[in-house]
């Protein structure tokens, strides 16, 4: 459904990608959506009538976004449900790597060098 053109959800254009909206791993989703509250609406409600239809909830405490843009961010949505947004220059982990807008580079790399250290003394 986030991929069906009538529901007109506008995904992110990557360099060398193209347009991507979603991945998808197990149980964890990332979407990678224009951040405009029409198109986080719509997309929410697609998600909604998933819950519906399959009888799954989603736990929005769990769940976070990110503004990933350079231009500040002028309205809310999701506080409602719990949903957190992750303000540029923090970090939140997904499958074991740190994301976010405007990290350091080495902000994955040092928990993974002290494990190789720790790894090579032992």
């Amino acid at each position: 459904m986030l991929d069906d053109p009538k529901h007109e959800i506008k995904g992110l254009h990557l360099p060398k990608r193209g347009c991507d909206q979603d991945q998808t791993f197990a149980d964890d989703t990332t979407l990678y959506l224009k951040g405009s509250p029409n198109n986080l609406n719509k997309a929410r409600v697609i998600f909604e009538l998933f819950c519906l239809a399959f009888r799954v909830k989603i736990n929005w405490g769990k769940s976070t976004t990110i503004w990933a843009n350079k231009e500040k961010k002028e309205w809310e949505l999701g506080q409602e449900v719990g949903l957190r947004w992750i303000p540029q220059g923090q970090r939140v982990r997904y499958l074991g790597i740190q994301i976010g807008f405007r990290l350091p580079i080495k902000a994955n790399f040092e928990k993974l060098v002290f494990a190789l250290k720790k790894k090579m003394i032992a």
